[in-house]
């Protein structure tokens, strides 16, 4: 009767802290136990695999300490100060594989019920998880150890332990848990990951002073803002910018750290009148004004924790020019400038609190505030002020470590965990200039292309929110090659990505209308194999963030394990693959999920252009000429760069057929061309 009910499971998350760890329920809704593998013994055990140095595990559920890893391990780098179950061991660094607090149990085998068990542990190091595939063998003894470990890349690791303790005769019925409530996104915060890309615009009395922000205690005059910007801001080009790398809101700094507002303020309180800003322009409603032009949506940026004009957070020992204010008297400012903000300029996307909100006796009517006037607005740092709170990722650099998760719980930035009760997206800052400067300071330079594409990789591809800053000079007409990156990078993610929920044109397979409640999603190129270097995956999220753990299979074979998918899942290939097939395949959920997209996009069409010049690509052409070299490459990018590298080269073509690289030929002149699928051909702009 066992066997009957274990055929066709799905995973369970589970805790090493149940009761019955390494239970699984079955489609039809019962559950069995497997208690003798609680009773496994504990090791820890050192074991070789393909990994050069040794593996060092204990059952999933134990935790190896630092000694028992060893003392060649210089660097020990435990997820947590309670070590972990599993470590792979290096001369340098011990790396863990995954934690038993995140675990999911199933059945090794879904279509044979007697294989075994698989619990499948993240939160280990960079993204790591390691799956224990207790394998049924009642010829092994029962104290036996695990036999070998398996490194099948980044989230990939697994141990292969025989154990008789696994098999269907060691099955009990058990009660099965009751499923814990799973964190839903509100309207407003579905609707704000739906946007994916945003833009921070930076315009304020910092850009004229070519700093970041005031000092403590020393004010600028206003007249260093006003006297030295156009009343008349560039705000059609800010806004043609932002549409054009695929932005959908732009988050306007109006106050920041110095005081200065960029709108005409009435606010007063008591004897005191707020005079520090603009009164002849409204730089809000012009960029309201002409974002909307472009479909762009605004939202507003507003620092409450600091005025360095009010001498806020002090109070004390102002200097000469700033005011001076009670308490009372700032928060009554900070509430009738928020009213004004609210009002003003209709519904907005989003309100941005930098650091929060953490100023004495303002929460409460903050929040009558922002239910009376913004309650759709999605809210930057509003953790325990809004229902439709956005959490900081925890870093400016833009690069989103992976898994990241849309719940947790309690307030703190991050990338969330796969168990957390609350739901919470996660927005990723980050600026264009170099070295974290928000506001434009002339010579400080520009990322790359290349880096920004890495960076889309690691924000909106890890499941994130990017927010892309905007720098205009003093003058606010933003420098060429400021718009150039901004353009080049809208044009590598539709060319590659597509939007939204539609994939590019070119996408080699892709699913037209999603996937509603389904564990599996397959894909099939028309016309034979072919070569593909990454993969595109967008969950369903109006239920939940759902998947835990899947596997993508190319020809039935696994060629990438991974846990989180949520709003976007971008998984770069570490190696190209050929093949007629590709299924995603859930191995874990919290419920059944839904897809709104599974997609292979053609790397064609996501090669990165060499630079600032690039190249000019014709897909599916082939080039004829006299070849003056050839070489293999593993990327079309690559063969552009080695053609214009060369100076006899005019054209190249580029050969995807073949698995793991692109065989390129570099041509002095081109003698005519064909159609040819799979084939690439160029020239770079030299």
């Amino acid at each position: 009767m066992l066997a009957l009910l274990l055929h066709s499971t799905v995973a369970t998350a589970a805790a090493c802290s149940s009761p019955q760890p390494f239970a699984i329920r079955t489609e039809k809704g019962a559950c069995v136990s497997y208690p003798k593998l609680s009773s496994l013994p504990r090791g820890p055990f050192r074991i070789r695999d393909a990994f050069p140095m040794p593996y060092v595990v204990t059952t999933p559920c134990e935790n190896v300490t630092r000694v028992q890893v060893g003392s060649n391990c210089t660097t020990y780098n435990a997820a947590d100060s309670a070590g972990a179950p599993a470590y792979a061991v290096s001369e340098k660094q011990c790396y863990a594989l995954g934690h038993g607090a995140h675990m999911a149990v199933a059945a090794l085998d879904a279509a044979n019920s007697s294989a075994g068990v698989v619990a499948k542990l993240s939160g280990g190091v960079g993204g790591r998880a390691v799956s224990y595939r207790f394998i049924c063998d009642e010829g092994a003894a029962p104290d036996a150890g695990p036999t070998k470990a398996v490194e099948g890349g980044i989230a990939g690791y697994e141990v292969i332990w025989p154990t008789p303790a696994a098999c269907p005769a060691a099955a009990v019925a058990a009660p099965c848990p009751a499923a814990a409530a799973i964190p839903k996104p509100t309207t407003a915060t579905l609707l704000y990951q739906e946007m994916e890309i945003g833009a921070l615009v930076c315009y304020n009395m910092a850009t004229a002073m070519g700093s970041q922000g005031c000092a403590a205690k020393k004010v600028p005059p206003a007249s260093t803002f006003i006297d030295n910007t156009p009343s008349k801001a560039d705000t059609d080009q800010w806004c043609r910018a932002i549409a054009s790398f695929g932005g959908k809101y732009a988050t306007y700094v109006v106050k920041h750290v110095c005081g200065f507002l960029v709108w005409p303020s009435n606010a007063s309180s008591g004897n005191f009148t707020y005079n520090y800003g603009v009164q002849d322009r409204d730089l809000i409603r012009q960029l309201a004004e002409s974002c909307a032009g472009v479909g762009v949506k605004l939202g507003l940026y507003y620092s409450v924790n600091n005025n360095v004009y009010l001498n806020y957070p002090s109070l004390k020992d102002p200097t000469p020019g700033q005011a001076v204010v009670t308490q009372a008297q700032y928060n009554d400012i900070v509430i009738q400038h928020l009213t004004e903000l609210w009002t003003n300029y209709g519904s907005l996307a989003e309100i941005w609190f930098d650091g929060g909100f953490n100023v004495p006796g303002l929460k409460e009517p903050l929040l009558a505030l922002y239910s009376k006037l913004q309650s759709n607005a999605v809210v930057f740092n509003g953790c325990g002020l809004s229902k439709n709170a956005v959490i900081w990722i925890g870093t400016e650099s833009g690069h989103s470590p992976y898994p990241l998760w849309n719940t947790q719980t309690g307030c703190a930035s991050g990338t969330g965990t796969a168990d957390g009760t609350t739901y919470l997206p996660k927005e990723v800052d980050l600026t264009l200039q170099n070295s974290d400067t928000w506001f434009y300071q002339e010579g400080r330079g520009y990322r790359s292309l290349n880096e920004m594409v890495s960076i889309y990789h690691d924000s909106v591809g890890h499941g994130g929110n990017m927010l892309l800053n905007i720098a205009p000079p003093p003058n606010s007409t933003l420098p060429d090659i400021a718009m150039k990156t901004y353009e080049q990078l809208g044009d590598f993610i539709s060319s590659c990505y597509g939007s939204g929920s539609l994939p590019s044109a070119s996408a080699l397979a892709a699913t037209h209308n999603g996937c509603r409640n389904c564990t599996s999603v397959a894909l099939s190129f028309a016309g034979g194999p072919r070569m593909f270097d990454r993969v595109l995956l967008k969950e369903e999220l109006s239920q939940g963030q759902l998947v835990l753990a899947f596997d993508v299979l190319a020809d039935g074979k696994v060629i990438l394990n991974g846990t989180s998918i949520g709003r976007t899942y971008i998984a770069l290939l570490q190696k190209n693959v050929t093949a007629s097939k590709v299924e995603l395949r859930v191995t874990a959920s919290r419920a059944t999920p839904s897809f709104r997209l599974v997609a292979i996009p053609d790397p064609t069409d996501c090669a990165v252009t060499a630079g600032h010049t690039g190249c000019d690509l014709l897909p599916n052409t082939k080039f004829k000429g006299i070849s003056i070299k050839s070489t293999t490459v593993t990327s079309v990018a690559q063969c552009c760069a080695a053609c214009a590298a060369l100076k006899a080269c005019a054209f190249f073509v580029a050969d995807t057929h073949i698995a793991h690289s692109i065989a390129c030929s570099l041509l002095d002149a081109q003698q005519g061309s064909e159609k040819a699928t799979g084939f690439i051909s160029g020239s770079p702009k030299k």
